[in-house]
């Protein structure tokens, strides 16, 4: 088990981290990207929603 945490230990060494800048932009992408998808797919629900209810009536 010591084995496997200083292999671990070892290989976290070799990760390339992002600059806080660059965390900061990726994580304003996925936020603004995952904002707009949700904004997208609720207005495909509303669509299907009301042309579903426009049949059904």
């Amino acid at each position: 088990m010591f084995k496997y945490f200083r292999n671990v230990a070892n290989e976290m060494k070799n990760v390339t981290w992002l600059s806080e800048a660059q965390a900061s932009r990726e994580t304003v992408t996925v936020i603004t990207v995952s904002v707009i998808f949700a904004v997208f797919l609720g207005g495909v629900d509303w669509l299907l929603q009301s042309g579903f209810n426009f049949v059904m009536k």
